[in-house]
């Protein structure tokens, strides 16, 4: 699914999980949902040091404060997640039980890739998955005039916390690969597996006209690697289309595959909660790795704020 926030109703009075950034969307969901008020928000906060981010975390403070919102800030450490998850685990229960007569909004819109699927994961283990919504606020575009990576090599492959670990070695590997504007990050990661079998996954129709072509300019010298053949395209904006194409591409039924698959999700954030989706009901689930970048290319990022869009939506309790 795939609705305009300001032409759907959110209810009033819910428990918000959010997240402040560097980048200007941090605030979009606010701008595009003028009228909500949210009754409770869990705020996380970064640990590394970014002066921008720090002026948009007390923005976003005030800006819950003046719609008379309970806030409560947690802090977590991006380079230790399993850790930060763990440690802020009694506080979210507490939280959660606490409110439980409310709706719950996710805004995953500048979470990392990594604590929002470590996120996702949490809330359906304690039973919250189906009266969970989810809300995702696009950039006016990114800073890639130049196509310059959006990050450069690659400091570590990690499964993600929480997801199958290890692909099964009695299996030949098969990395299915979503990509974007990160062509090193994507390359070496692809270079560090080292798979039997590749599968690149492109966004497509890009978010907009003026997009298309440069996920493939990005990784053209992995695409002309792994041949033209094993790209496939599906949906950068709607989870549920990307659920569905995975599902047809790679379920087997009740059988185990061939080859233990890997899934290293560096494409768009609504295509990675369609990765999530499809993992959580797969017979045979794939693992899910996370590959750190060397450094961000925080410089050229992105700016500005798009559309905010509701890509679930929680049954009401």
């Amino acid at each position: 699914m795939r609705k305009l926030v300001e032409k759907t109703s959110l209810p009033d009075g819910a428990l918000l999980i959010t997240c402040s950034s560097h980048e200007e969307r941090s605030h979009g969901f606010f701008r595009n949902a003028q009228d909500w008020q949210p009754g409770v928000t869990i705020l996380f906060h970064y640990d590394d040091e970014n002066p921008r981010r720090e002026r948009n975390h007390n923005a976003l403070k005030l800006e819950l404060e003046r719609r008379s919102c309970i806030v409560h800030e947690l802090q977590f450490k991006e380079q230790s997640a399993a850790v930060s998850i763990k440690e802020n685990a009694d506080f979210l229960r507490h939280i959660l039980k606490a409110n439980s007569d409310r709706a719950l909004v996710f805004d995953m819109s500048v979470f990392t890739k990594r604590h929002m699927l470590m996120m996702l994961r949490w809330l359906d283990d304690h039973g919250y998955w189906d009266h969970l919504s989810v809300v995702y606020s696009e950039p006016e575009d990114y800073d890639v005039s130049e196509f310059v990576h959006l990050s450069f090599g690659l400091s570590s492959v990690r499964p993600i916390p929480g997801f199958p670990s290890v692909s099964d070695l009695s299996r030949p590997l098969h990395l299915v690969l979503f990509l974007g504007y990160e062509g090193d990050r994507a390359f070496a990661t692809y270079e560090y597996v080292q798979p039997i079998d590749t599968t690149l996954i492109i966004a497509s129709p890009a978010y907009k006209v003026a997009w298309e072509g440069r996920t493939e300019a990005f990784n053209q010298d992995l695409i002309a690697v792994v041949g033209e053949s094993n790209v496939e395209r599906m949906s950068g904006t709607d989870p549920e289309e990307v659920e569905l194409c995975l599902a047809s591409l790679f379920e087997n039924g009740e059988n185990r595959d061939e080859m233990a698959r890997i899934i290293c999700p560096i494409g768009t954030k609504p295509q990675t909660l369609g990765v999530y989706s499809f993992i959580r009901k797969s017979a045979d689930p794939p693992s899910l790795i996370y590959a750190s970048p060397l450094r961000h290319n925080h410089g050229m990022f992105s700016h500005g704020i798009g559309d905010t869009w509701l890509l679930k939506e929680g049954i009401k309790k």
